[in-house]
C-alpha cells in the first residue's frame, strides 16, 4: 500500500507527461551516395598530407600502407550504418563548432567535417584525413557549447600534429614493443604525452575562438568522473595506471594552470546558439539511452537513464529506460533481482588493521545522498527536481523494488511502452504475464502489436519454417608477405562481387538454408543491416544465463522480426578469411 501511496503523493510531478515513449529518431533506410568513399582518393589525400621526410628510403612503405589502412578504415566507419546520415541540423550545428575553433593552417582543408555518432559511450575521435567523429553519447554529457567545443578542438589538435602517424610508424619500427607486451613504457609515454599536447593545442584554440576555458576543465571532469566510477567498480584499484591517456585530475590540474595564467579572459559559453545546443541535448540524452540499450550496455543504460529522470521525473522515456535496463540485467542474471538497485556493483575502501581495502557497498542508493554511489556530481544536484527520493521513507531499495516501483510511475505516466517490459519481466508467472500482455495491445500507437499478439497466443515460433538463415558477411582476403599480412580488397569502381558466387555456389548443397549477403543490404536496407550486426555481434557476447535459460526475443523483441520477415528459426553467421602465403618483400611495389 505505501507504494502505490507514493505514486499518489507525486502525481503532479507527472501531469505534464506525454502517453507516447520517445525513441526520438527513425534513421533513413538508405545509405547516401555521399557516405560511399572512394578508398584509393582517401589515401591519395592522406599521403599527399604526409611530411617528405616520411614518404623516403624505409618510411616509404610504412606511409604508403598507413594512408591505405586508415582509407580502408574511414570508408567502413562511415559506411557502417552507425554514423547519423539524416539528421542535418545537427551535424550543421557541430561543424559550425568545428569551423569556429579551427586554426587558419586548417581552415582550406576540404575534407575536414564532423559525423555524429550511434553510440551512448563518452568518445570522440579525428581520423587521419580530416572526418571528425563524437559520439551522441558525449554530447548528452556536456552542458554547453564550450564544452562541446573543447573536445572537437582536442581532437583537431591530434589530427594537426598528425599523431596517428608518428605511433604507427614508431610501432612499425619497433619501438614501443619489447617482444613479450603489445605495448612497452616507451609506447605510453608517447600516447599520454600526445594526449597531453593536444590538451594545450585545444586551450589556445578555445581562447583564440573566443570560448570560455571552463568548457576545458568541464570536458576533462567528464572523464574524470567516468574514471573514478571505474574505480569505484574494481575490487582491488584505487588508481587508473596511465597507458594511453594521462589521469583526468593531471589533466585538469593543467587546464587550471592555463586558465589562472588567463584569469583576466572571460570567453563565451555559447558561440552559434544556445537555444540549438539545449535541443539537441534533450535530443541527444534519448537517443544516449537507446544505443546503450542496443549494444547490451544494460549497467550504463540504467545509471543514465536515472540520472536523466532525477532531473526530468514526469518523462516518461527515463522510466522505459529504467524498466528496460533492470529487465535486461535480471533476465540475464535472476539473483540480481535481490541486490542493491545501482549501489551492488560498488566497493567502499576501509581501513583494515592500517591497511585499505576495498568491501561491497551494502547501503541502498537511498540510504544517504552519496555522490561517490549516484550517477551525477555535486554540480549536477542543484538540477534535481525527484528531491522526494530523500525525503520521508526510502522509496525501494532493491531491483525487485525498484522495477515494481517504476511499474507503477509508468502506469501513472499512461507509458504503454512499460506495460510491455512489465509483461516481459514476469517469465515465470505466466498468468500475470498475459493479463498485461492483454492490457498492452488494448492501447493505441504500441510499438510491437505484432509481437505481443504471438507472444500471448504461444505462436512466437510455430509458425517458423524449420530452417536456417544464412548470413553471409565478412569475406576478407589477404596476402601474407613474410610477417606482414596485406589486406586485398576490390577497388570502389569496381562493381563485380565475385564472393557471391562462392556464396551461390556454397548454397547448392543446403535445401534446408537461406542465404543472405549482408553487405549488400548496405543501400537500401540500412536499418535491417544494422539490426544484423548487432544480432551477430551478440552472438559474440559471453552469456551466462543465472536462473533460466535466455530467449532472445525475451530479451529483445526486435529481433523476432528477423525470423519472422525470412521465415526461419535459426540465423547463423559465416565470415571467412583467405589468405596466400609469398615471400617477405617489404617494398612499397610489392604492398601495392
Amino acid at each position: 500500500m505505501r507504494l502505490f501511496f507514493l505514486i499518489y503523493l507525486f502525481l503532479p510531478l507527472f501531469l505534464n507527461s506525454q502517453n507516447q515513449v520517445d525513441y526520438v529518431r527513425t534513421n533513413n533506410d538508405t545509405l547516401p551516395q555521399e557516405f560511399k568513399l572512394s578508398i584509393p582518393e582517401l589515401r591519395d589525400h592522406i599521403y599527399k598530407g604526409i611530411p617528405g621526410y616520411y614518404k623516403k628510403e624505409k618510411y616509404e612503405r610504412m606511409a604508403y600502407e598507413f594512408s591505405d589502412l586508415q582509407a580502408l578504415r574511414i570508408s567502413e566507419l562511415i559506411s557502417d550504418g552507425k554514423v547519423y546520415s539524416d539528421w542535418e541540423n545537427l551535424e550543421s550545428y557541430v561543424n559550425k563548432i568545428l569551423f569556429k575553433i579551427l586554426p587558419p593552417e586548417l581552415s582550406q582543408d576540404s575534407m575536414i567535417h564532423a559525423y555524429i555518432y550511434k553510440d551512448g559511450g563518452l568518445n570522440a575521435f579525428m581520423t587521419s584525413s580530416g572526418q571528425f567523429f563524437i559520439n551522441i553519447g558525449m554530447i548528452s554529457a556536456c552542458n554547453d557549447e564550450a564544452t562541446l567545443a573543447s573536445v572537437i578542438a582536442h581532437e583537431v589538435a591530434h589530427y594537426y600534429k598528425k599523431h596517428s602517424l608518428k605511433g604507427y610508424i614508431q610501432r612499425e619500427l619497433g619501438n614501443f614493443s619489447d617482444g613479450l607486451f603489445d605495448e612497452n613504457d616507451a609506447g605510453k609515454t608517447f600516447s599520454v604525452n600526445n594526449e597531453l599536447e593536444a590538451d594545450s593545442l585545444s586551450l589556445l584554440w578555445l581562447k583564440n575562438s573566443n570560448y570560455n576555458l571552463s568548457g576545458s576543465i568541464k570536458a576533462e571532469r567528464i572523464l574524470q568522473r567516468n574514471e573514478s566510477k571505474i574505480i569505484s567498480r574494481s575490487e582491488d584499484k584505487w588508481e587508473l595506471k596511465e597507458t594511453t591517456h594521462p589521469s583526468s585530475f593531471k589533466r585538469v590540474v593543467n587546464s587550471r594552470k592555463f586558465y589562472k595564467k588567463n584569469k583576466d579572459y572571460q570567453g563565451e559559453l555559447f558561440l552559434i546558439s544556445k537555444g540549438d545546443f539545449l535541443e539537441f541535448k534533450e535530443q541527444s540524452k534519448i537517443e544516449s539511452l537507446k544505443f546503450l540499450l542496443q549494444d547490451f550496455q544494460y549497467y550504463p543504460c540504467l545509471e543514465l537513464s536515472f540520472k536523466f529522470h532525477l532531473m526530468d521525473p514526469d518523462n516518461q522515456t527515463y522510466i522505459y529506460y529504467l524498466m528496460e535496463s533492470i529487465r535486461r540485467i535480471c533476465y540475464t542474471n535472476s539473483s540480481v533481482w535481490d541486490e542493491n538497485f545501482i549501489t551492488n556493483r560498488y566497493y567502499d575502501t576501509v581501513r583494515v588493521n592500517g591497511t585499505r581495502r576495498k568491501r561491497k557497498v551494502k547501503k541502498g542508493i537511498f540510504d544517504k545522498v552519496d555522490f561517490n554511489l549516484l550517477p551525477i556530481t555535486q554540480e549536477d544536484a542543484k538540477y534535481i527536481k525527484a528531491k522526494f527520493y530523500w525525503q520521508g521513507d526510502i522509496k525501494f531499495k532493491t531491483y525487485t523494488e525498484a522495477f515494481e516501483f517504476y511499474s507503477k510511475v509508468g502506469n501513472a505516466l499512461n507509458c504503454n511502452e512499460c506495460i510491455l517490459s512489465n509483461a516481459l519481466s514476469r517469465t515465470r508467472k505466466k498468468e500475470l504475464r498475459n493479463k498485461l500482455l492483454k492490457e498492452y495491445l488494448s492501447k493505441p500507437n504500441i510499438k510491437f502489436e505484432n509481437y505481443a499478439n504471438n507472444l500471448l497466443k504461444g505462436t512466437i515460433n510455430k509458425k517458423l519454417k524449420n530452417k536456417k538463415l544464412l548470413v553471409f558477411n565478412d569475406f576478407d582476403t589477404y596476402v601474407i608477405l613474410g610477417k606482414k599480412s596485406v589486406f586485398i580488397r576490390k577497388l570502389k569502381t569496381d562493381t563485380t562481387n565475385t564472393t557471391l558466387n562462392i556464396y551461390d555456389s556454397v548454397m547448392t548443397a543446403f535445401s534446408d538454408r537461406k542465404s543472405l549477403y549482408l553487405q549488400g543490404l548496405k543501400n537500401n536496407n540500412l536499418n535491417e543491416y544494422k539490426l544484423l550486426l548487432e544480432l551477430e555481434n551478440f552472438s559474440f557476447t559471453y552469456l551466462t544465463s543465472k536462473g533460466e535459460k535466455t530467449k532472445l526475443h525475451i530479451l529483445d523483441p526486435r529481433y523476432i522480426e528477423l525470423f519472422y520477415k525470412y521465415n526461419v528459426n535459426e540465423i547463423e553467421f559465416i565470415n571467412c578469411r583467405y589468405s596466400e602465403s609469398r615471400k617477405n618483400d617489404y617494398s612499397i611495389e610489392a604492398y601495392k
